[in-house]
Order: C-alpha cells, then structure tokens, then sequence
C-alpha cells in the first residue's frame, strides 16, 4: 500500500524527477519527552515527585560517577514555554505533527494504589481518580496538546518515557536493596515501590492510561504507552557503565531484567485495552528502540550467530512479545510450551521505532549467564563521546555521542520492524551536533535510506526527529545536544541551528531535495 501510494504521489508530483517524494499524508515533527524539557527556570516547572528526579540529585551517584551532576532544573522550561516552542514546531519547522510526553508524577503525585476498580473502567472509576489528580498538571497538558492541535500538528502522545512517580518506584531504595545480590541470583523479596520489578505496577498504570484517555483522548489519535521498554531493561537492571549505559535504578540482575520486560509487555497490553475501551478508534502503539546488529567480524561464524542473538535480545525480543504474544521466559531464543501468552498478542496499532545507531556482537564462546542463554556476545553499540566518554575508539564514522553514522543500518531496522504487519512511525531519529557540521548530511542520508524503505514496501507513515531542543539526556543531563534549537539554562532563550532551515524545507515539500 505504501508503495502505491508512494508512486502516486511521485507521479502526480510537479517536478518529482528533482526530489524524493513521501506518502501523501506523511507526518512530519521532532519528538520530546517531559522530564527531559519541562524543567528549568522558575522552580514550579520541576517535577520531584519522579523517580528520576531523586535519581539524579543524589550525592552518592554523583560522586561515583553513575550521574552526570547536572541539575535537571537548568533545563529548557518547556513547561512556561511551550506556546513560543509550538509555534516554533509549525511555524521555523514546518512541522504536522509533534511527539509529546506527560509525565505520570505530574497527574498523580500521590499513590492511586487505594482507588480499586473493576475489570472495565468506568466513569465512576474515573471520577475517583480525578479526584487524586493533580488538576493544575491535568488543565496544563490539556492546554499544551490542545495548543499543538490547534497549530494544525497531530500529536503523538507518550505516556512513560523512562520515569515513574516516587511512590511507585524509589530506585535509590532498590539499588540498596541489590547491593551484595549476585547477577543470576533471584529478584529480592519484600521490595518495596520496585517500580516495573512490581506486578502492581502494572496495575497502577493501567489506571493512569485510562485516566489519561478519558482527560486528553478527544486532541490525540496517536498513543505510545512506554517508551523503549528494553532500554529501560539493559540500562537499568544489566547496568553495565561504559557498556549497556545507565538507567534507573543501575543494578545488574539478569533475574531482575526478566521479571521488569514480562512486567512491562503486561503494562504495555493493560494501557492498550484501557484507551480503547475509552475510544476504540484511538491508534495505539509502543515505542520501541531498534539496533541494527552486526558481526564484529562478518568472516567468523560464532559472530553472525552473536549478531543473530543480539537482533533477538534487543529487537524481536519485544516484537515478539508485544505483537504475537510470545513471552521467552528462559531468554533462549526458542518459543517453548507455555510461552504463548495469548492476552498479550495484537497489543499495538502501530510500531513506534527509535534508531540512532548501529551495534556490533562479538562472540564470546558461552553466556554471560545461565539466565539469559542468548546472551554470549560482547556488545558495542557507543564508543568514545558525550555517551560514552571512556569509551573505544570509533571504528568508522561517529556522532559525538559516540554512535556510528550507518544509514543502511537505520533501513535495515524499519524493514525489519515492518514485516510484522503493522504501520511504522519514526518515533526518535537523530544526532549529538552541537556545532551542527554532520547533522544536514545525517538528515538526507537517514532521511534518503526511510524513503529507500518505503520504496521496497515498508509502510512507515510518520518521522519524529530527536529532538526540537537540547534536553537533559538521562545520566549524562546536558552533555549531548540533539535539538534543533539549542537554549541558554539562565535565560531560557532558544537559538535555531542551521539544520532547522532544512528540516522545514523537507516537511514543507513532504520531499528530500
């Protein structure tokens, strides 16, 4: 279908031999998260009531080095300054659609663990939980989304960009509590707000996902219900620095990493049924980070298969499990009897893919560990760079976050994401440039290997580019930039890169010059 519609367009387009035409109806915008914009100037703008908030302010961690110190509340504003950001979006961007996230600490600063409801949520259910909302938080999102709607952007709304409210997860508690556990040893018992180590995590977000339909269901049409959910896996349960990267809580249990990515495939099908039960023609999807895998030495057999096992881990993993239901408890790659979780299956309308970078598996002859049998290579996905900064040196081209710049690999991820029958958005695209010297070229290369894709079958109707400002950018708060638009932390004021010009001139013409 994309095909047809793409030679249609190519065919009806004046002066098509020139350029390199998009669907008709393609959306084009940069994508955000809240906690990474929202914070920064007046003191009312920041959000403590989230996990990752006392994650990164705490003196232990900074001193060890697991974050950067940064303060998030030196960020953008974007909470005060999201009328001028929007208008930015459409106007300097020429922007149709835009990614935005709200923050769930921000609605429901207290427990909702006390408000019980029923296998459906009902609008009595609803009216319960509006009454332990944050209210200003729930008129402020509904102001911002109702202002990009009104901009003529169609928003793409995430509802778990890596946080959690404090009271669901208190990461310095359970890094304590994993203090002294060995990696293949089981998950401790008794802990406590342990966030996606929890079942009744699940539980919780699923109120949230339907309070969040019910309060901005009638301004979105596109919904993403976790972000990059074996991010949040590898980076914050197998938290290797300088390896796998660093997210909350940093602890290294591959028991752990098992029981968060059932948890959160459960998370991502109870958010799914919640909003359709509140409009069955919203379109709901995930957002899910893919890397294109690579032998580290393609004349060795032990390392294609490595390669083969990381593709598995990383990406169809998953797929896998969100799409076709399948759950591999014992991480072995085989769909074993009792494997087939049919509750789980057909939980997306669409693929959300974020791609930023090619990885290489060297195979190691045995697993890691006996928990996760696939896991018998030695990744490398980020080299020496803002990401990574004692990392390896880059063996080819390389962002200065330390990724490799592979167009071929960022096509190679959108086909491999397309085969499972469902429509494909770009939900994160993009590159650390503060001086914005590689970002043109990064953006027609990319830019040309999508519409490489789209040429070949692939049904991707939408990218989203990383991102519309500089942001704080996790354990390493504000050493990379991937905006657009750069800021100053004192003034808040924006300054537009170059690239920008070309970005607009691309979503403008729905074409690549």
């Amino acid at each position: 279908m994309a095909t047809a519609i793409l030679v249609a367009t190519v065919a009806s387009a004046p002066g098509a031999s020139a350029q390199q035409p998009f669907p008709r109806g393609f959306l084009w915008g940069t994508a955000t998260a809240g906690f990474q914009i929202e914070a920064g100037g007046a003191r009312a703008n920041s959000d403590r009531r989230s996990d990752w908030w006392a994650f990164t302010t705490d003196p232990d961690l900074i001193r060890a080095g697991v974050v950067s110190g940064d303060r998030v509340d030196r960020g953008p504003g974007f909470w005060q300054t999201w009328p001028a950001d929007l208008d930015r979006a459409r106007n300097r961007l020429g922007s149709n659609a835009i990614r935005l996230g709200v923050e769930w600490s921000r609605i429901f600063p207290r427990s909702t663990a006390s408000i019980r409801t029923g296998r459906r949520i009902d609008r009595v259910d609803l009216r319960r939980l509006d009454r332990v909302a944050n209210g200003r938080a729930v008129r402020r999102y509904r102001r911002i989304i109702r202002g990009a709607r009104g901009r003529r952007m169609q928003v793409l709304l995430t509802l778990n960009h890596f946080t959690l409210p404090i009271w669901v997860h208190e990461p310095l508690a359970v890094r304590r509590a994993f203090a002294g556990v060995g990696a293949a040893d089981p998950v401790p018992t008794g802990l406590r707000r342990a966030g996606w180590l929890s079942r009744s995590t699940v539980a919780e977000f699923r109120k949230y996902a339907a309070f969040a339909a019910w309060k901005f269901g009638p301004d979105v049409r596109l919904w993403a219900t976790v972000n990059e959910p074996l991010v949040t896996v590898s980076q914050g349960f197998v938290s290797i620095p300088g390896l796998t990267g660093v997210k909350a809580p940093a602890v290294l249990s591959y028991t752990a990493a098992l029981r968060a990515i059932e948890n959160l495939g459960l998370a991502n099908a109870a958010a799914y049924d919640a909003i359709k039960v509140g409009d069955r023609g919203a379109r709901v999807g995930f957002v899910h980070n893919m890397v294109a895998w690579r032998p580290s030495d393609p004349s060795k057999p032990a390392d294609l298969e490595a390669a083969r096992h990381a593709d598995q881990i990383f990406n169809k993993a998953w797929l896998e499990l969100a799409l076709r239901g399948i759950y591999d408890t014992d991480a072995d790659g085989a769909t074993d009897p009792g494997e087939r979780r049919p509750g789980l299956a057909d939980k997306a309308d669409f693929v959300g893919v974020n791609h930023y970078s090619p990885g290489r598996a060297a195979a190691l002859g045995a697993p890691v560990s006996p928990v996760v049998p696939l896991f018998d290579f030695a990744p490398a996905v980020t080299y020496r760079g803002t990401g990574n900064p004692g990392g390896p040196p880059c063996p080819t081209t390389c962002t200065d976050f330390g990724w490799e710049i592979d167009p071929a690999g960022f096509r190679q991820v959108i086909e491999e994401a397309a085969q499972y029958g469902k429509p494909v958005y770009v939900t994160e695209n993009g590159i650390d440039d503060p001086e914005d010297d590689e970002r043109p070229g990064y953006l027609r290369d990319y830019l040309g290997a999508l519409h490489d894709a789209i040429a070949a079958g692939a049904d991707v109707r939408g990218y989203f580019h990383w991102s519309l400002l500089d942001n704080y950018e996790w354990a390493e708060g504000f050493a990379a930039h991937f905006g657009l638009y750069g800021f100053n932390r004192r003034t808040l004021q924006r300054s537009e890169r170059p690239s920008a010009r070309l970005f607009r001139r691309i979503a403008r013409a729905n074409a690549l010059p």
